[in-house]
């Protein structure tokens, strides 16, 4: 009796320490919890006008872009003119202070913008074309001459580039005319520029022309020396996109 109770022990023994098999010889999943099986962490808890401002948020836009904002309707015609920086025949220019600012960043088909007699823009290139003078340099006149670009189409003459090439000649000539006017210009302080003769509405058809324009003769580019005023002819300068610019600084019939 005392042998197989012995056995029986040792069997028993023998067994707790054996390893438990494994179904289809996978490997036992770990006891520990996966990340999947773990319960969400709650958010921290937000009240008050935080809480509603979190609610009412709208999700973000695809792509990244921002959303425009909701205000009940459609933009109107001059909201969408203003942010493409397009302006309607006959409207106001846009404000702009930057003297070197494109001028075809507005645009009227029909040109019919009457450019202001004073702004900041036209101060700034009338100075730009003083300086030119007193220094001799009449590169820096540019900004308040005509550019070629706008002036091909609206010229109804033949070979409109190269007319514009002379004129454009003729301009730098007459800054550095204008610099031998006087044996010195130390000293001289440019005070403002004053539009001339009322603007006129030269229609499209008049002075070959293919686009109509605002003309003005005769303005004054004023400046101090010595305490004295003095003023510099400015010959016609004419509108192109609600900006003033220079086709004749000096009398071109004269030429």
């Amino acid at each position: 009796m005392r042998k197989p109770m012995v056995v029986g022990v040792l069997a028993a023994v023998m067994g707790c320490a054996a390893p438990t098999p494994v179904p289809d010889g996978r490997p036992a999943e770990s006891a520990q919890p996966s990340a999947a099986d773990a319960p969400p962490t709650a958010a921290p808890a937000t009240s008050g006008a935080g809480a509603a401002e979190m609610a009412a948020a709208p999700p973000p836009q695809d792509g990244g872009s921002t959303a425009l904002p909701q205000d009940g309707g459609a933009p109107t015609g001059a909201e969408t003119a203003a942010a493409d920086g397009v302006l309607q025949p006959g409207s106001a220019p846009l404000a702009d202070a930057d003297a070197g600012a494109d001028a075809a960043a507005v645009f009227a088909p029909d040109n019919k913008i009457l450019p202001p007699l004073e702004s900041e823009e036209l101060t700034a290139r009338a100075s730009a074309l003083f300086d030119a003078i007193v220094k001799n340099e009449p590169a820096l006149a540019e900004p308040f001459w005509f550019p070629k670009e706008p002036f091909i189409p609206l010229k109804d003459v033949k070979g409109p580039d190269k007319y514009w090439d002379n004129l454009h000649a003729a301009y730098l000539n007459d800054v550095k005319a204008m610099h031998r006017k006087r044996k010195s210009w130390e000293g001289a302080r440019f005070v403002g520029f004053e539009v001339g003769s009322r603007p006129k509405w030269v229609p499209p058809g008049k002075e070959a022309n293919k686009i109509g324009y605002y003309r003005s003769l005769h303005g004054k580019l004023k400046y101090e020396l010595d305490g004295r005023p003095a003023s510099i002819d400015v010959h016609t300068i004419i509108s192109w996109q609600g900006r003033w610019y220079i086709t004749h600084l000096g009398d071109f019939k004269k030429r």
